[in-house]
């Protein structure tokens, strides 16, 4: 939607304040880095359900293989991506009922 300001708006959004603290947010948002492709993925529904899949093979229970993973997540962003290990299985079996096809990065 493109609709007009009036001049009351325009003098708001365009005042020496808002004009400053506008350039001052996107020069720390420029300077931010870029996340990688795999980044990216592994942040995605699809990278992480896909590690996991590959992971659950490689430790001892599949609890241990989704905590690892969860860790390598919080590492990253600072929270958990699920709250616990059966909401992820119930997010992964809805997907896999579906029959989602996980495309290797």
């Amino acid at each position: 939607m493109n609709r007009k300001m009036n001049r009351k708006q325009y003098r708001r959004y365009h005042s020496p304040v808002i004009t400053a603290e506008r350039e001052r947010i996107e020069k720390q948002l420029s300077a931010l880095t870029p996340l990688t492709p795999e980044m990216r993925h592994f942040l995605s529904f699809e990278g992480f359900s896909e590690l996991y899949l590959r992971m659950r093979d490689l430790y001892p229970t599949q609890l241990e293989a989704y905590e690892r993973l969860e860790d390598f997540y919080i590492t990253i962003t600072g929270k958990r991506r699920y709250s616990e290990f059966s909401s992820f299985r119930k997010v992964l079996n809805r997907y896999s009922n579906q029959n989602i096809i996980f495309v290797k990065f």
